[in-house]
């Protein structure tokens, strides 16, 4: 049985924390992304790890032991990365985005890559302020919506990304196939705070919507259980749960579905 690096850290930051929005936030993923790890790992071992109560789980004796084991392995990592690498220094990542999605994803990536590292981004609403950071050092990695024309950039295809709207389905849109953001004229709407080059696309679109903003995950997801409000949703697993009493409609606008690009100055 190999138990995948992701899984062993999300598990010994719930044995630190005990909640899965904490973990979340702490790590950034989402609530579903950290259960649907644990259920995972549950199938793997092929035993319960885990009390399930209304709203929360605990770990149970057997979940406690492996967690511990967990936070053992991670320590571990983190030790031998300290001895191989140069004069015992701690890897250290800044990342510029348009985005804040990728840039979460990006975190977790170097995360895993690297046990012990210090990762800290950036949301930046525009690709020029994105470049601007690399070449003035303070980001070692941009996250842009095309791919730079100049030589000095090397850039990648990274990741896609698209929008939906989460409605009550009751709301009237609800049973339509798509919908543009033009017809949320009006409307209070759920969102992250500092979203980066969505918010100028949103603002453009419909800019006498009402936006009501938070910035964890853990927050949103109280908003939207405790309201009808709308909310959007992206097609990655970073986002935060849905009830089951909404319906998500996929947004139609071209600016609703982007290709990211990874960015680095060339050396």
């Amino acid at each position: 049985m190999f138990v995948e690096t992701y899984i062993l850290r999300l598990l010994a930051g719930f044995l630190e924390y005990g909640t899965l929005s904490t973990v979340a936030d702490k790590l950034y993923t989402s609530q579903p992304a950290v259960s649907r790890a644990f259920k995972k790992l549950e199938d793997e071992i092929g035993t319960p790890l885990f009390e399930r109560k209304k709203n929360r789980i605990e770990l149970n004796e057997k979940g406690r032991t492996v967690a511990e084991y967990a936070k053992r392995i991670m320590d571990l990592q983190g030790e031998m990365m300290e001895k191989v690498s140069p004069q015992g220094a701690t890897r250290t990542f800044s990342i510029a985005s348009v985005a804040i999605l990728p840039a979460m994803r990006m975190v977790q990536e170097l995360q895993e890559r690297y046990p012990g590292a210090q990762v800290t981004y950036e949301i930046i609403d525009n690709e020029a302020g994105v470049l601007k950071a690399l070449n003035e050092g303070t980001a070692d990695i941009g996250i842009t919506l095309k791919a730079p024309r100049a030589k000095k950039y090397r850039a990648e295809k990274y990741m896609q990304e698209r929008l939906s709207i989460a409605l009550p389905k009751k709301h009237p849109l609800a049973k339509r196939k798509s919908i543009r953001l033009r017809e949320l004229k009006g409307e209070t709407i759920i969102q992250r705070s500092n979203v980066g080059f969505w918010e100028q696309v949103k603002r453009k679109k419909i800019p006498d919507a009402t936006f009501i903003k938070h910035d964890s995950t853990k927050g949103i997801s109280k908003l939207i259980e405790q309201s009808s409000l709308l909310t959007f949703v992206s097609n990655h697993q970073f986002d935060y749960e849905i009830p089951k009493d909404r319906k998500i409609v996929p947004l139609a606008d071209r600016e609703m579905n982007v290709e990211f690009f990874k960015v680095k100055l060339m050396k």
